[in-house]
């Protein structure tokens, strides 16, 4: 088995790479397990003052949880080891969350689901032009997860609702805007503002390359115009009549995604919560509601096995009552 993740220290900064690379970094419990030894290992060392979260390759940053896998256990029947998968990704969320030393993601290539639970939730989150940031998991079936609706619940305006409505793909600026990273550092800069890291104060070597996460009002006027709905049904309707630019792109999206899924991310969202333990907690109970569901396999058989992008979804009415039931605790 290759070497999943690799360290060095360098001058009081202890570096983990990650290098699952033949999985885009996918988090299963083996590999969360590795992290978070070397991340309590590193909060003991006094010669550690600080930590950079990497992957050895540009393609991907982390990709979140092992879909694979966890379709593989929920085709099995066995829905609790299927859970499993996406708890170790919210515990290692928690875990960067709560780090006792700061802790420096370089989202770097692709990140998605339980990726962003690892690189979004500490004190100096990086991107490059090369990143991609992404909750698209209406498209096979469940609902954006890791805590992240809390991160879209406090977006400007209805940014936040429409990104897991529609599985955007973010880019650095997006990402910055939506309130996923906060520094933007280009490629081929990234060696010498590390290597400053080594023996300089970390907020004076990033702050040149702080970004504030605005947006242009009339745009997100136009976007509060559509997503200010009382449905899903309704934001469908508004973007089948819009004039907007981007709504068509909006539509195709939305209509790709799977009903169910629509519905539960737009409870999600207006369901406000207010720190990460408990966003997490009912991500669990509504994960756990959805993975049992024909749609997550169908999603992720179109989306990852046959890749044919054309998945058949349930077409049966939706019930508020049964939207509901995915958040009973």
């Amino acid at each position: 088995m290759d070497e999943w993740i690799i360290t060095r220290k360098q001058k009081g900064i202890g570096i983990l790479i990650l290098n699952r690379f033949k999985a885009l970094n996918a988090i299963n419990d083996l590999f969360q397990r590795q992290i978070i030894t070397i991340l309590k290992k590193w909060q003991d060392d006094p010669s550690i003052h600080a930590v950079l979260i990497k992957s050895s390759q540009k393609k991907a940053f982390c990709a979140g949880g092992d879909i694979r896998q966890i379709a593989n256990f929920a085709r099995e029947g066995n829905y609790k080891k299927a859970l499993s998968v996406f708890q170790h990704n919210y515990q290692l969320a928690c875990f960067v969350a709560h780090y006792e030393k700061p802790i420096i993601s370089l989202m770097d290539g692709i990140a998605m689901g339980g990726g962003i639970g690892l690189g979004s939730y500490v004190p100096y989150r990086i991107v490059t032009e090369c990143s991609i940031l992404a909750m698209p998991e209406v498209m096979i079936g469940i609902a954006p997860d890791a805590g992240t609706s809390l991160i879209f619940q406090k977006a400007l305006g209805f940014t936040g609702l429409r990104a897991m409505l529609t599985g955007q793909r973010l880019n650095a600026e997006e990402a910055i805007q939506l309130g996923f990273a906060d520094y933007f550092i280009y490629s081929s800069e990234l060696e010498t503002v590390l290597s400053e890291l080594e023996s300089n104060n970390i907020k004076q070597v990033l702050a040149p390359y702080k970004k504030e996460n605005r947006i242009d009002h009339g745009f997100l006027g136009q976007i509060k115009r559509v997503y200010d709905a009382s449905s899903v049904d309704m934001i469908i309707e508004r973007l089948m009549g819009s004039v907007y630019e981007w709504s068509r792109k909006d539509l195709l999206s939305i209509l790709k995604a799977c009903p169910f899924s629509l519905r539960v991310a737009f409870q999600a969202w207006h369901r406000k919560l207010y720190n990460l333990e408990s966003v997490i907690k009912r991500d669990e109970c509504v994960i756990n509601h959805l993975i049992q569901r024909a749609d997550f396999l169908e999603g992720v058989r179109a989306a990852i096995i046959d890749k044919d992008h054309n998945p058949k979804w349930n077409q049966a009415p939706i019930s508020e009552s049964e939207i509901n039931s995915c958040f009973d605790y």
